[in-house]
């Protein structure tokens, strides 16, 4: 991390953001260090051993960097509680919406807050001065910037739609995939994965979650019995259905300030953003 860095302050947010981001996201839910994380919150000797293993690989790096000052002590603690609460929020817990943001949004964001506790410029901060934009450029920008607004208020909308009946966002997408999926509606947990309900790293602690409550159930394949596949209950269906109304109820209600020709409109815009998405053009 710090050879990516370059032994330079400057350099160390990105180089943060992006070694520990990239290694919690390939990390399984069964690795060692995340068990102890999770086993510190309430055994003593554990919470010990990982002060100490915090303290050789984040805190002694750091201060070969920053000194050992007491403005550089300040700024390393500050450093490494960013950096825990990262992984508790996002990966350990899953809890939203840090757990659903984009790593590629997540890395420069961290970034910017890593800078302000080392005391380095934020990215961009700094460098040639950005050409003025254009008219027809800002006026891009601000319909992007509106377009991500309005999918973080619809994705915050549907998470408190699911969270009334006690689970989060990542989890009912889980019950929702295994809802889409042919009779009898189930799919290994690498299927999961891969259709993008949930990173592999935080399946495994889904699916217990699910498991206990009774809306899946595990069961192996009948011909290779290494193949355990998530099934949706009839709780989980059920609670997929309770959830698709409310979701409809509530898309109505977002829609009501339009009328028929802007939501058609809309959905003529829509599409054709999709299509340019699908096939992007060659950014060089």
């Amino acid at each position: 991390m710090l050879d990516e860095a370059g032994n330079d302050p400057a350099g160390l947010p990105g180089a943060l953001a992006h070694s520990y981001l990239d290694r919690w996201d390939r990390l399984s839910a069964e690795d060692p260090l995340a068990a102890l994380i999770r086993s510190a919150l309430n055994h003593p000797p554990s919470a010990q051993q990982l002060s100490e293993l915090l303290e050789r690989l984040v805190t002694g790096p750091l201060r070969g960097v920053l000194g050992e000052s007491p403005e550089a002590t300040a700024r390393i603690g500050m450093i490494r509680s960013v950096l825990f609460g990262v992984i508790m929020e996002r990966y350990l817990f899953a809890h939203e919406p840090a757990r659903s943001v984009p790593t590629a949004d997540l890395e420069p964001l961290l970034a910017d807050v890593l800078a302000a506790a080392i005391g380095t410029p934020a990215a961009g901060a700094a460098g040639p001065t950005r050409p003025e934009a254009s008219p027809a450029t800002d006026a891009d920008t601000r319909a992007f910037a509106a377009l991500t607004d309005c999918a973080d208020r619809y994705r915050s909308l549907i998470g408190r739609v699911v969270k009334r009946h006690g689970i989060g966002l990542a989890a009912f997408e889980v019950l929702a995939e295994l809802s889409r999926a042919p009779a009898p509606h189930r799919r290994t947990m690498g299927e999961l994965a891969a259709a993008g309900a949930v990173r592999a790293g935080g399946m495994t602690q889904h699916a217990d979650r699910l498991e206990r409550a009774g809306l899946i159930e595990r069961e192996r394949d009948d011909r290779d019995r290494r193949i355990v596949y998530l099934r949706l209950s009839g709780a989980g269906r059920e609670l997929v259905d309770r959830v698709a109304e409310e979701r409809t109820a509530a898309e109505r209600e977002l829609l009501d300030g339009l009328g028929v020709d802007e939501r058609r409109q809309l959905r003529v815009l829509l599409g054709a953003l999709g299509a340019t998405l699908a096939d992007p053009p060659d950014p060089a």
